[in-house]
């Protein structure tokens, strides 16, 4: 009776994991070919504009080119506005599209959205982006944070993505058509030492954004949540530059090879790494229990720490 229990448990577990890990490569082919039927542009399924938060560098930049390159005027998003306007004109150059900017530091908290109510309310927005993020300068105790820094994560990271998606999410319900894709980090799958705000941080958007696409569903209104392992961006540098000759480098993905997938999935992917290699690199993860998952966190981002201090301290002799 009990080796027949254990069997039985091994089994659902299998088959739990292989649904988990193989289903986002199922629905992709299988989407794909449905898409290649329709034949529709990503403006004629969503709407014509796409916002992008954090559009200056990195991910949102990536995202931003990206939209622009299938036909979509953008509208970007961040607090430099000397970037912004260097990223619009690119992208008006390369992709020909029209660009709007709208500066925003997301730091500042609940002031800044009256303005982004009128820049953006006005305009057919089919995608929303809620990439903006901050992280940490390297992997440290939680204690180490200054005020600013915790207040900077909640803010950024959290605020952002929920006022915005309340912000917008009604014009799209009301039109019945709309995507909203939420960055998460592939840090949310686990409770993380040495990177404990950040990944509690990610872990909201993860539940907050899983949870609005069943609240949005009926509506036609689609929600991806986007867990991203290390991309390289002005956010992960410390690991680039700090790390050359280390193991863990190695595991940088560019931007262009992160959007070429991530792009890739949306539209028909409600949840994704965005990239093949992180999703490979989050089933591994998957294979272990969550005390185990934490303490090989907290090893490795301990590890990393104290790697990009002593690299720092070398550099600044």
């Amino acid at each position: 009776m009990l080796y027949t229990l254990l069997t039985a448990v091994g089994l659902y577990t299998c088959v739990f994991w292989l649904y988990e890990n193989l289903r986002a490569p199922v629905l992709l082919i299988l989407l794909s070919l449905k898409n290649l039927v329709q034949g529709r542009k990503l403006s004629e399924r969503y709407g014509k504009w796409a916002v992008i938060t954090g559009a200056s560098d990195g991910i949102g930049k990536g995202y931003a080119n990206y939209l622009a390159k299938k036909g979509m005027p953008v509208v970007l998003v961040a607090r430099n506005e000397s970037k912004l306007k260097q990223v619009a004109d690119e992208i008006k150059t390369k992709h020909g599209v029209e660009t709007k900017i709208v500066v925003a530091d997301f730091s500042h908290g609940q002031e800044i959205y009256a303005h982004l109510e009128k820049s953006l309310l006005p305009l057919d927005i089919g995608i929303l982006v809620n990439n903006v993020g901050v992280t940490y300068e390297r992997p440290k105790p939680v204690y180490e944070l200054s005020k600013e820094e915790l207040w900077n994560l909640i803010n950024v990271n959290v605020a952002s993505t929920t006022l915005l998606c309340s912000m917008l999410a009604p014009a799209m319900k009301q039109r019945g058509r709309g995507l909203i894709v939420n960055i998460s980090s592939m840090t949310a799958v686990c409770p993380m030492p040495y990177l404990t705000a950040y990944a509690a941080t990610k872990a909201y958007v993860t539940s907050f954004s899983m949870a609005l696409r069943e609240e949005l569903k009926p509506f036609n209104v689609e929600v991806q949540t986007v867990l991203p392992g290390v991309v390289h961006t002005n956010m992960t540098e410390f690991i680039a530059s700090g790390l050359q000759d280390s193991f863990y480098s190695k595991f940088l993905v560019s931007v262009d090879g992160y959007l070429s997938y991530a792009g890739y999935t949306l539209g028909k992917l409600d949840r994704t790494t965005g990239h093949w290699s992180h999703g490979l690199q989050t089933a591994g993860l998957y294979l272990f229990p969550e005390f185990l998952r934490i303490y090989i966190a907290g090893k490795l981002n301990k590890t990393i720490g104290d790697e990009v201090k002593a690299s720092s301290k070398m550099k600044s002799r």
